[in-house]
Parts: C-alpha cells; structure tokens; sequence
C-alpha cells in the first residue's frame, strides 16, 4: 500500500549546474553540427537528420504512450504519466530544426536535384511525390498535427488537476483514438519521406511499421530511465514500486521482441525474394564494417534486452532495468545510425566529431526540456480518479 496521497504535491527540483551542464552539452553538439555543416557536409547533414528523428520520435513516442493508456482505460500508468506528457514538450523544439534540415535538403536527396531526375525514369515517375514544395509542406503539416492533438491531450490531463472534471477524461479518450489513427497514418509517410526516400530506388511496405516499432521501444526505454532517476532523486521514492518497474519491463522486453520480428520480417522477404532493386539495400549493409553494425544493432536492440529482461525478477530490478533502458537508446541510434547512414559512407560505418555532436546536443536538450517541464508544476496527475489504483498498483 502506497504512504502517497491522491492529494500529494510532488515536484522536481533539478539543481541550477545539472541544468547548467546540460546546457553546455547541448551548445557543444549544436556547435559541431554547425562546424560540420561546412567543413563535412556530408557527414554532417544525415547526422543533423538522425539526431532530429531521434528528437521527434522521442516526443511522439511520450504522446503516443499517453494516448494508448487514454484509450485502453489504463490506471496503473497513471502515478506516472506526467513524465511522457513531459517527453512531448520537445515537440515544438523539432520544429525549428526541421527548418534548419530543409537548408540541407539538397545534400540529403537525390530526387531534389532537378537534372538527377530528369535522366533516372524511376525518381521521374515518383516526381509527384517527391519533389521539395511537397516535401517541405508534408513535413510541416505532420508535425503541426502531432502537436495540435498531442498539446490539446496534456493540456486537458493537466487541467483536471484542479477541476477533477471526469469529463476531461472522457475527451481525451476520443482525441487520443482520433490521435492514434492520424499517427498511424502520419508517421508511416513521414518515416517513408524522411528516411526512406533517402534511398528512392529502394522501398518496403513495412518501413513505417518497423519505424514505429523503433519509436515505441526507445520511447519506452527512456521513459522508463527518466522514471527509474526521478525515483532515485527522491520525488518517486514512495511512488514507483517494483510493480510498475515489472509492468515497464514487460513491455520493453515485449516491443523489443515486436522490433526484432518486424526487422527479421522486413529482412527475410528481400532476401527470399531476391528481386534485384530491393536486395541492394541489405547488400550494401551487409558488407564489410556495415555487417558489423548490422549485428550489433541486434545485439543492442534485442538480444542483449531478451536476455537480461527474461527472468521475472529482473523486469522488477531498477539497476537491472536501467541499464537495459541504456542499452536501448543507444540501440535506437545505431538502428537509426544503420538506416541513414550507408549512403553517405560507401566503405565502411565512420563514428567521430560529426557523428557524434548532433545526438549529443538532441540528448542533452531532451533531458533539459523534459525536466525542466516536470519542474513546472505537480508530478502526480492528482485531479485523475484512477490516480489510487496505480498508486496502490500490485501485480
């Protein structure tokens, strides 16, 4: 039985020179990014893309989880959902970089050099779709619908702090299955214009799917980290119990699983088929130092969380957990990493200042937004009826 009231104000209160470090990280990276967008722009640019990805994905990931507990009427989630909500807040920031990624466009994408497309039919016949205007709109309506819906659910989450107003509840559950629709939809065309189309010969009709599973899983992983320091740091002491920490694990070891079937999925049918337009994809990542990176990506995103998450008592293990949720985030680059990449380095994977500056800077800025947002206001949703049973959650 939790000691923590419905009617507990927590708060978070991150000390000035963790604040002020972060800072400087983000100012670092944000400052090779730059250097490397002149002096290295071809490594440069594809890492801006990567760390902006990663950014976005982060931020849906926050909504999209608040959004399935909505629609699923889950309480056990409750004490705690305040960290995803705060996890969207990075949203707006995505914004401004996406309008700096447009200044590279030319540098990312083949299919925007008008002459390019004039002597290949193939990027010729999907000119429609691909070509700058389009692109750059598509871009700005996705993330401006994301934002829309996702803002309009934690606003209402956040007002029913003072009013209690079930109604509030309610509504949000219906913006929330209307929200995941529109993701669905949404996120498949942006991960198939963003990354995908970086490689226009080469496509798959499971790209958005195996994307998602990628969001979700890394989302996850981080959440559940900023979740597992929060109880450290002493706001989620008497909060986050080894039930919850079970209940986190089980769906990271679980979307890890679906990760590695969608990849395995996505992987065995080019390969069995061996049509030659779309085995080159996988040909080239499986040469050389890319096959390398190709096995660590499975290693990092599935076989090392399998492993350590399989027996029961590690699921419920906040050291265990932890380092698993790190596992994961650097997994999630690597795949992102892996995906990107390989056009723009035609021997073998290089990891140095350009790679690196850009998620540095995207991590940094993350964890600066997420904590400074929970320091806002309360940690615990304390207007939601359902606020008791995740506090006195057992399983």
């Amino acid at each position: 039985m939790s000691t923590i009231s419905a009617a507990t104000r927590l708060a978070v209160r991150p000390s000035e020179g963790w604040a002020r470090n972060l800072s400087i990280l983000v100012l670092i990276g944000a400052a090779v990014a730059l250097i490397g967008i002149f002096a290295a722009p071809d490594r440069a640019w594809p890492n801006v893309l990567l760390s902006t990805y990663y950014l976005i994905s982060l931020g849906l990931a926050g909504g999209l989880f608040v959004a399935l507990q909505y629609v699923s009427n889950a309480g056990w989630s409750v004490s705690f959902r305040r960290i995803p909500e705060a996890m969207t807040e990075v949203l707006p920031v995505t914004g401004l970089l996406l309008v700096v990624l447009f200044l590279g466009i030319h540098t990312l994408y083949e299919w925007s050099h008008e002459a390019v497309v004039a002597n290949d039919p193939i990027l010729h016949s999907k000119s429609g779709w691909l070509n700058e205007p389009f692109f750059i709109a598509r871009s700005v309506f996705y993330l401006a619908v994301w934002m829309v819906m996702i803002t309009a659910i934690v606003k209402r989450s956040q007002r029913q702090d003072a009013s209690g107003d079930l109604e509030l509840t309610r509504t949000n559950r219906k913006i929330s299955a209307g929200f995941l629709v529109v993701f669905a939809l949404t996120f498949t065309l942006a991960s198939m214009d963003w990354i995908m189309s970086l490689e226009p010969h080469w496509f798959s009709t499971i790209f958005g799917i195996y994307n998602f599973a990628g969001l979700f899983l890394n989302g996850l992983a981080t959440m559940t980290l900023v979740i597992i320091l929060l109880k450290r740091m002493g706001p989620f002491r008497n909060v986050i119990n080894d039930s919850h920490l079970h209940d986190l694990g089980k769906l990271i070891f679980a979307f890890s699983t679906f990760w590695m079937y969608i990849w395995f999925s996505q992987y065995v049918l080019i390969w069995y088929a061996n049509i030659p337009e779309e085995v080159t994809y996988y040909a080239r990542r499986e040469e050389g130092g890319w096959g390398v990176l190709t096995i660590v990506n499975i290693l990092f995103n599935w076989v090392i969380p399998f492993i350590a998450l399989l027996p029961i008592w590690t699921k419920r293990h906040e050291g265990v957990l932890l380092r698993v949720c790190i596992f994961l985030m650097i997994g999630h680059w690597i795949d992102l990493f892996w995906m990107i990449m390989p056009p723009f380095m035609a021997k073998d994977p290089i990891v140095g200042l350009w790679e690196l500056g850009p998620i540095l800077a995207a991590l940094a800025a993350f964890f600066l937004i997420v904590f400074k947002s929970l320091a806002k206001g309360n940690l615990l949703p304390v207007g939601d009826p359902m606020l008791g049973e995740s506090l006195n959650l057992h399983t």
